[in-house]
C-alpha cells in the first residue's frame, strides 16, 4: 500500500512538473522556422558566423514595449504557477521523501533559471539601452528584443553575455527580434 501511494505521489507529481514545463514553452516559444535537410543545414551553419545580423537603426515602438511586458507576464505566470505547485508538494506532509527531493531540486532549477534570466535581462538592457526578455529552459536560451535593434555587434555581445553568465553554448542561444 505504501509502495503504491509513492507510486501516485511521484507520478502526480511527474505530471504536475510535465504540465508547468509545458504552460512554460507555450507562451515563450520562438516562431517555428521549415525543417530543411541535415546535409544543407549543415552546409548552413558552417558558412554562418557568430553575430551575423542586418544593420538597422535603433527606435522602440511603445508597442514593442507592451508586446515584451505582455510576454514578461505571461512567463512569470508560468513560472509562478510552477514554484506554487512544487511549493504544495515539497510542504505536503503526505509527499515521498523521493517526492519532496525532487520537488526540491526542481525548485532550485527554477530558481537558478529565474536568477539567471533576471541577471541577463539586466546586463542585456545595460547593453542595449532597451528592454528585453531572457527564457532559459533545458539548456537552451532565447533572447527576445524590440524591432530594429539588432546589429552584429549588439548580437555579437548578446551572445557573450549569455555564453558568460548561462554556460550555454553559442548553438543553444536564439536571438529574436520582434517582427511588425
Amino acid at each position: 500500500m505504501v509502495l503504491k501511494k509513492k507510486h501516485l505521489v511521484t507520478a502526480t507529481l511527474a505530471l504536475a512538473l510535465g504540465a508547468a514545463v509545458f504552460v512554460n514553452w507555450y507562451y515563450s516559444r520562438p516562431e517555428t522556422k521549415p525543417t530543411v535537410d541535415s546535409v544543407q543545414t549543415t552546409k548552413v551553419q558552417e558558412a554562418e558566423n557568430l553575430g551575423d545580423a542586418q544593420y538597422v537603426s535603433a527606435t522602440t515602438s511603445k508597442a514593442d514595449a507592451q508586446t515584451l511586458a505582455g510576454f514578461k507576464l505571461k512567463r512569470d505566470t508560468a513560472r509562478d504557477e510552477a514554484e506554487e505547485k512544487l511549493n504544495k508538494v515539497i510542504k505536503d506532509s503526505q509527499s515521498s521523501a523521493d517526492a519532496v527531493k525532487e520537488a526540491s531540486a526542481a525548485l532550485k532549477e527554477l530558481t537558478g533559471a529565474i536568477k539567471t534570466e533576471a541577471d541577463l535581462e539586466n546586463l542585456i538592457t545595460a547593453k542595449i539601452s532597451k528592454d528585453c526578455i531572457v527564457i532559459i529552459d533545458s539548456g537552451v536560451c532565447q533572447v527576445i528584443v524590440p524591432q530594429k535593434t539588432l546589429t552584429e555587434n549588439i548580437s555579437l555581445q548578446i551572445k557573450e553575455l549569455v555564453i558568460k553568465q548561462a554556460q550555454i553554448s553559442s548553438k543553444n542561444i536564439t536571438i529574436i527580434e520582434l517582427s511588425t
